[in-house]
């Protein structure tokens, strides 16, 4: 029988919704043997913010938080080789579920699980999530999204 889900992209963001959602897809992975591709997006609107409030430069800035992308991208790949599963990890740098969609179309990626804060309608409806926009922009890749509140 063939694997439903031979790879599973796990976007990591540094919150705890994103890290329980990261171990809830590690053990679907164990379950599957699927492989885990984890990525960690640095925003690009973020870099621009802080380097206004800091008056940092833009690249200084951006090592910052990739510096701690790393760090939350390789919490999570520990997590995953401690299970015996195959890992590959991704840092860029853009707008987050553009990148994530990206990477699981060019990965061929069977399933994106990614972690969604609950949030009021309003807020959704105004500026929307990444986790909504993933689900929007994957077409034809299935979408698990794990809820935290």
């Amino acid at each position: 029988m063939e694997k439903a889900f031979k790879r599973i992209v796990v976007p990591v963001s540094g919150s705890e919704a994103a890290q329980v959602a990261a171990k809830r897809a590690i053990e679907l992975a164990s379950l599957m043997g699927s492989e885990v591709l984890i990525i960690h997006v640095v925003k690009k609107f973020d870099i621009k913010k802080y380097g206004e409030i800091s008056h940092e430069d833009a690249l200084s800035i951006s090592r910052k938080m990739k510096e701690s992308g790393r760090g939350y991208v390789n919490y999570i790949k520990e997590l995953a080789k401690e299970a015996g599963l195959e890992v590959r990890t991704f840092l860029k740098e853009g707008i987050p579920a553009e990148e994530i969609v990206d990477l699981a179309k060019k990965e061929d990626a069977d399933l994106i699980a990614i972690g969604s804060v609950g949030g009021t309608e309003l807020r959704k409806q105004i500026i929307g999530s990444t986790t909504d926009r993933v689900i929007r922009w994957a077409s034809g890749i299935p979408v698990l999204v794990i809820t935290f509140d």
